[in-house]
């Protein structure tokens, strides 16, 4: 059994030993593998990184960390473009990948950092922030002049002049740092932009190849800035361009398309000046509604040319004088005879003052005879007062009439020579009051109240129940107050039907027959030579018959026969020193076409020096040929001194005088003045005009505004115009 035991053992012990061979086999096999799968892992590990190496965003990064390490500059448009990556990378859900290349740039560059997040703030439109990070990138130096460029903007958009002047200097100083980069033209011309040198950006905004959209945006507005709204439009296809250039020719209902077609709020204001120029005065308004405190393009306010330029004071003649039915109002006014106190009435009371003595009625007698005594000293003064009317001193005349009036406030003879002072003056607000008074003291006296309605006219107003109470009192025995009034009214019927009438040397039956015939188009020099014949040494009846003459001439044909026909006639000329505003107006109207307004001003200056009885008419004329005359702060002084120490505050006297401030360069004063004439003279749209532009230029909008909607849609002023200001 042991023999067999033993034999047992040894065989045992050799599988035992071939067992082992084999485990060891099995090690070096797995032991090789191993090495072959490490050999492939590092293999891979090289390979990936290799491409990792070979990535264009990492040789980006790479090429970037060695210039940081260099403290060289970096391009802001290569910055840009990096993080343009790591943005696509961000949106394409590799967020470790981008964030890792955003850091990476931060641990390279601090500068870099702060310089993003201020771009960023400057996107959330928080300039302090923004300030705060573009300071820091500065003191890094690195990135200055991008940081110092944006930093202005953030300056400027708070509205802080140091901090703009000091980053925009700053940027202008580190702008050769960035000269080698791509979009170097448009930095160059936002910094010569922001210096103030628009010309100079101009060539670079036109070269540059990056940034284009903003640098035609850039280009634009500086062409826009110095008015050349040609090249905007041609730059940014734009109607509001359009409508700018438009209006700058002077085209402005075609501008008017074209602003409207816009909504940006500079369009839309520039709708509103255009709307002022068509003298759409309440649409003007409504849009300046919207501005009150947003002056988006100043203005400046001068007197029209027609003033003072011959040839266009010729166009302006030629195209107003005597052209409309209120132009004729003031010939009637003229030629209208003054109405004389009752003498009968005087005579009476003497009577029966006297007859009551001897009966025994002493208290009775004593009334008639005190009543008497009254009438004869009104009488004595009425006679004085009428006196100085028809010697030409109209202002005299009204003072004397004022206080007459005082005394005797039911005198309807006193009412209607007052008004008709006041209307010879100009003054057609009171004298309708006191036309209307002597009309409804007398209504037998339709003369009264037809002066009444044209004097309203003059005022661009209507009474309905006036004309309808006139027109129930008309019969076969009032021609010539049914042919006044139909001149009012524009019946064309009656007026021709007028003119068929037998003539009479009446002066306001001529009168009437010839505005008839002049509103109808037909000839009017038989009338006119009719009143010449009548009062021959007159003023207005010679310029009246030289005008029904010579009206069909060439308007410089008319001026040059005006000078031959003026030196030929012997005319009285106390009615122009002292007399009516049609005198004045006429005699100034003829003398500016035909160049002898100096010699008029002349002469009224050494009237002056030896005039002592009646100086204030003789005042406002040398005032108002000193204005004609360009010689503004003279006629300013004598306005002044005529409203201030004379106490003259008739609303055409403050209004020439606040024309005559603006000439003088006192705006101010102006706007003073314009509020007084407006006041003496709601309707007084030249004023309210004057008053408006005023105030607008003064960049008070809502005062202009409010001046403008009480202005009718039409009407055109004689003396005032305005320009936007230029930007610089």
């Amino acid at each position: 059994m042991a023999k067999e035991e033993n034999v047992i053992v040894i065989e045992d012990e050799e599988k035992k030993e071939a067992k082992k061979k084999n485990k060891l086999i099995y090690l070096i096999i797995i032991l090789l593998l191993v090495v072959i799968i490490l050999l492939l892992v590092l293999a891979a590990v090289v390979i990936l990184k290799k491409k990792k190496e070979n990535n264009p965003v990492n040789k980006e990064i790479s090429k970037i960390t060695k210039k940081l390490e260099k403290k060289h500059i970096i391009q802001k448009d290569k910055i840009q473009e990096l993080v343009k990556k790591a943005t696509l990378l961000y949106n394409k859900g590799e967020k470790k990948k981008a964030l890792e290349i955003l850091n990476k740039l931060s641990t390279y560059s601090e500068a870099l950092s702060y310089y993003n997040l201020g771009v960023i703030k400057l996107k959330e439109q928080n300039y302090k922030k923004a300030l705060f990070y573009f300071e820091k990138a500065i003191k890094n130096k690195d990135n200055r002049a991008l940081s110092a460029l944006n930093a202005t903007y953030a300056a400027l958009m708070l509205k802080n002049k140091k901090l703009f002047d000091y980053y925009r200097r700053l940027a202008y100083t580190f702008l050769p740092e960035i000269a080698k980069s791509k979009s170097y033209p448009y930095y160059y011309a936002l910094t010569m932009y922001y210096m103030g040198y628009e010309y100079e950006a101009i060539p670079a905004l036109k070269n540059t190849t990056t940034y284009q959209n903003d640098a035609k945006k850039l280009l634009s507005a500086i062409y826009e800035y110095y008015g050349n709204y040609v090249d905007a439009q041609a730059i940014e296809k734009n109607p509001f361009y359009k409508g700018i250039s438009f209006a700058r020719i002077g085209e402005y209902s075609l501008a008017k398309n074209y602003l409207s077609m816009s909504e940006k709020n500079e369009s839309q204001f520039a709708l509103a000046l255009v709307d002022l120029k068509l003298s759409n005065f309440k649409e003007a308004s409504r849009i300046f509604k919207k501005f009150e405190f947003n002056n988006i393009y100043p203005i400046n306010v001068y007197l029209k040319k027609s003033l003072f330029d011959v040839k266009v004071a010729q166009k302006y003649f030629a195209d107003n004088f005597l052209k409309n039915k209120e132009d004729f109002y003031d010939l009637f006014f003229y030629f209208a005879p003054y109405k004389v106190f009752n003498m009968n009435q005087t005579i009476s009371y003497l009577k029966k003052g006297i007859a009551g003595i001897p009966i025994g009625s002493i208290e009775e007698s004593q009334n008639y005879l005190a009543k008497t005594a009254t009438y004869s000293a009104l009488n004595i003064k009425i006679t004085k007062a009428l006196k100085l009317a028809l010697d030409g001193h109209i202002y005299l005349a009204n003072k004397a009439f004022k206080k007459l009036i005082k005394k005797r406030k039911d005198s309807y003879i006193l009412h209607y020579d007052l008004a008709l002072t006041y209307a010879q003056l100009g003054d057609y607000k009171n004298a309708y009051i006191h036309f209307l008074r002597a009309y409804h003291l007398n209504p037998f006296d339709l003369k009264s109240g037809i002066y009444a309605v044209m004097a309203l006219g003059k005022l661009k107003k209507t009474n309905d129940y006036l004309i309808a109470s006139i027109k129930e009192s008309f019969s076969d025995d009032t021609p010539l107050e049914d042919a006044m009034l139909a001149i009012t009214q524009n019946n064309t019927v009656k007026m021709a039907g007028f003119i068929e009438k037998a003539d009479k040397n009446s002066p306001i039956w001529i009168i009437a027959k010839l505005t008839s015939k002049a509103l109808l188009d037909k000839d009017y020099s038989y009338e006119a030579l009719k009143l010449k014949s009548i009062y021959p040494k007159d003023i207005v009846s010679n310029l009246l018959y030289f005008y029904a003459n010579n009206k069909n001439l060439p308007i410089n044909k008319l001026a040059l026969n005006y000078q031959a026909f003026l030196f030929s006639q012997q005319l009285n000329k106390n009615d122009f020193y002292y007399g009516a505003k049609i005198v004045k107006d006429w005699y100034f109207s003829f003398a500016k076409i035909s160049g002898l307004l100096n010699k008029i001003r002349l002469d009224l200056i050494e009237k002056a020096k030896k005039e002592s009885f009646d100086l204030i008419p003789l005042f406002k004329r040398v005032a108002f040929a000193n204005l004609y005359t360009k010689h503004f702060e003279e006629s300013y002084v004598i306005y002044n001194d005529l409203i201030n120490n004379k106490n003259i505050n008739d609303p055409d006297t403050l209004y020439h005088a606040a024309v005559a401030a603006i000439g003088a360069n006192h705006h101010a004063n102006a706007v003073a003045l314009m509020e007084l004439a407006k006041l003496k003279n709601p309707s007084y749209y030249e004023a309210r005009y004057g008053l408006g532009l005023l105030w607008e230029e003064a960049n008070n909008i809502r005062a202009a505004s409010i001046q403008y909607s009480k202005i009718p849609d039409g009407f055109k002023s004689r003396f005032f115009d305005f320009n936007v200001k230029n930007s610089n």
